[in-house]
Order: structure tokens, then C-alpha cells, then sequence
């Protein structure tokens, strides 16, 4: 069926990055800068080693500096023989004009969840029921699923989960340790925030729909709906558009604790309003 078999040499030694002639370029950095560009400039210079083409592949095509991207044009106009090149990145809009007038494109479609799990279980050593949350959650994408395995999505979903639990119920004094707590878990923030979105996410479509299948995170979603009660899709878009606020106080570099506090009492005055309604 054209794919992969995963047993022979070639396989085997690309999937541990060792096939000579299969390049990745791939960085957790905020860019992707020239150097690699030209490093593989270079390396297409020369016929393949052992297969029929060279594949190069350019994952987070996007965080290409303009002075990268444009470096790769004339390569992407006129590709050396034998060679395939491979940009990946969400969306073309996310690239140089000039690089996707030079391409064609392929759109993936998500895997399924069942598809998504499978991998977690046999390739990750993922428990079932960890494997089907981070599955539901990821939308049919590995890459996204693997990335919440590292950031230790599993443990910070449930401390997340904890605090917003006392956020609801506790005195001021205790809701102000909270947000000195979360402030100084910098390396966090941005995950945690994601994952209020998400819940959020969900929460609004919930409100809306009724349908428990377009929940993400059903077990979150209900006991959030549990402790907020029949709350109104405005104040749910409130918060929503606070922690998209955040997000972007915190890319900016503002004072940690001083948005973490912004947070957490937008929280708090939402159980505040549901306890007014229930008053009147």
C-alpha cells in the first residue's frame, strides 16, 4: 500500500534520525534561522546515498526568519534532482508569499482518536485511560499530543484542575497566595493558560450546543459546570478573552504575579456573579 513497512533498515534508521538520506530540520527555538537553511543548501549539493531521492524536511516551516526563507527560494524554485523538500507549518499563511507561490500543497487530515491513542499506547507506553484524554485533546494531531506529554500536561491538568477548585471557595488572603504560587512556576504559565482556554473552550460550546460529543475534556468540563452552575455565554466569553489577555501579558514579559492575580480574581468574581443570580 506505498507505506512504510517499519521493519527494514531504512526504516529503522530513519525513525532514530540515522538514514543518510533523510534531513530534518526541526529546533524548540523560537526560529529557525539561515545557518540551517544553507546547512541544507549544502547537503543537496550531492547526489543521495542510498535511495532513489533525498527527502528534506522543514518542520515549523513558519519560524523561518524572513532572511531564511528567502535564502531557500531560489532552492524551492529550482530543486536539485533527486530531491524532495518538504515544508510543514499549520497554515501557508504563515509563510513568505514568495515561498508559497513556490509549493504545492498537501493538507493532512487529523487522525482519528482511536488512531491518535494507538500511538500513545505502543509507541509512548501511555496508560488507556491517560492515552484517550491527551487523544481527545490533541484533535487527531501527534505532534500536539507528544508536546503535552512533555510539557507533563497529565500532572498539571490535575493541579490546575485543584486550584481552580480553592480559587471558588477560599478567602482572599488564600486566592492572593495562589496567584504568587502560580506566578513563579514561569515555565508553566503558557500551558496552563491553554489549558483554562481549552476547559473554557469547551464550556461555551457546551452552553450553546448540549452535545457532550465537541467537549474535549469531559470530566473537566462537567465538574467546572458543577461549581458555576447555569452561567451565561457572556461571562463565559469574559473569562475567555481574559486568559487570551494574560497569554499575551505574559508573551510580553509583565510582571508574572501581577497577572497570575488578574486571573484569579476574573475567576473568582465568576463564581461571585453565579452566586448574585442565585441570591436574586
Amino acid at each position: 500500500d506505498n507505506d512504510c513497512c517499519e521493519g527494514c533498515s531504512a526504516c529503522t534508521r530513519a525513525n532514530t534520525g540515522n538514514y543518510p538520506d533523510l534531513l530534518l530540520i526541526e529546533t524548540s527555538e523560537q526560529f529557525i534561522g539561515i545557518d540551517a537553511i544553507r546547512s541544507i543548501e549544502e547537503e543537496l549539493n550531492f547526489p543521495p546515498l542510498e535511495g532513489r531521492k533525498r527527502i528534506t524536511i522543514i518542520d515549523d516551516a513558519q519560524k523561518m526568519t524572513d532572511e531564511a526563507a528567502n535564502a531557500l527560494l531560489k532552492t524551492l524554485e529550482e530543486p536539485p534532482s533527486n530531491n524532495l523538500i518538504i515544508l510543514i507549518c499549520p497554515e501557508p499563511a504563515m509563510l513568505l508569499p514568495t515561498v508559497v507561490s513556490r509549493t504545492c500543497h498537501l493538507r493532512f487530515q487529523p487522525l482519528t482518536e482511536r488512531a491518535v491513542k494507538d500511538i500513545l499506547v505502543s509507541r509512548q507506553f501511555l496508560d488507556d485511560k491517560n492515552a484517550e484524554l491527551i487523544a481527545r485533546v490533541s484533535s487527531g494531531s501527534v505532534d500536539r499530543a507528544l508536546s503535552y506529554l512533555e510539557s507533563q500536561y497529565i500532572n498539571r491538568r490535575e493541579l490546575v484542575k485543584k486550584r481552580i477548585l480553592e480559587i471558588f471557595t477560599c478567602d482572599i488572603n488564600r486566592l492572593f497566595e495562589i496567584a504568587k504560587e502560580w506566578g513563579s512556576e514561569a515555565d508553566f504559565l503558557l500551558d496552563d493558560i491553554d489549558l483554562l482556554k481549552m476547559w473554557w473552550r469547551d464550556l461555551i460550546v457546551y452552553n450553546l450546543s448540549s452535545n457532550r460529543e465537541v467537549v474535549l475534556d469531559v470530566e473537566t468540563t462537567g465538574m467546572l459546570k458543577e461549581h458555576l452552575g447555569k452561567t451565561s455565554y457572556v461571562s463565559l466569553m469574559k473569562n475567555y478573552r481574559l486568559f487570551d489577555t494574560i497569554y499575551n501579558d505574559l508573551m510580553r514579559r509583565i510582571n508574572r504575579q501581577m497577572a497570575m492575580e488578574r486571573l484569579v480574581l476574573g475567576l473568582r468574581e465568576s463564581i461571585n456573579e453565579k452566586d448574585s443570580r442565585s441570591t436574586l
